[in-house]
């Protein structure tokens, strides 16, 4: 049965990034069906009530466009998610207005971050969810909900697993997420850095 799974993100995050890779990989397999929530760091990181602009300094051209994105639908969202991840992440580029006008083109989005940009409903759009998304105990990225499960801050892959590696993993996140007692697991210090496996 395929399972859903709504999943919080933030293009920022390149801890995020590793895990919506492998959440793609499972829908690629028939497991998941995904949907797609946006919820801000910088925001996160602001003063309650700070104007959008100004707290979202860096990443608000891109939020505002995977909401736009997302309003044609999760293939416009997901190719421009993408777009972004595959040049910060991937290809350790930094943000900039440059950037995120490339990715867009490259997702077939020509013109949609100045369309964005010029329409203050979709900040409202993004401070409302992000609202939302902290009154259901979401806290950071990359944050899952499995079908009507609690929500789940992770999981925190330094990379995709590989291979059948995938749904033993999956099983495992899966199993824990079913259970409402169960709160937390961590590993401290992370010694792998994003994109990094570690050694065999």
């Amino acid at each position: 049965m395929v399972q859903d799974v709504r999943v919080w993100i933030d293009p920022s995050c390149p801890w995020c990034w590793q895990t919506v890779n492998w959440l793609l990989d499972l829908r690629t397999a028939g497991v998941v069906a995904l949907s797609w929530s946006i919820f801000s760091l910088e925001l996160n990181a602001s003063p309650d009530g700070a104007p959008f602009w100004e707290s979202a300094s860096r990443y608000g051209e891109s939020l505002v466009a995977l909401a736009l994105a997302r309003r044609e639908g999760p293939d416009a969202f997901e190719r421009l998610y993408m777009a972004l991840g595959e040049r910060l992440h991937d290809n350790g580029s930094k943000i900039s207005p440059a950037l995120v006008r490339k990715a867009a083109t490259d997702a077939n989005l020509p013109g949609i971050v100045e369309q964005a940009v010029a329409m203050p409903d979709l900040v409202t759009e993004i401070t409302d969810e992000f609202v939302r998304s902290r009154d259901a105990s979401v806290f950071g990225v990359p944050t899952i909900r499995i079908g009507t499960d609690k929500v789940l801050y992770g999981p925190i892959l330094a990379a995709p697993p590989l291979d059948e590696d995938r749904m033993v993993l999956w099983e495992q996140v899966k199993g824990l997420s079913a259970r409402p007692e169960f709160f937390e697991l961590k590993r401290w210090p992370r010694d792998l850095r994003p994109g990094q496996h570690a050694p065999a």
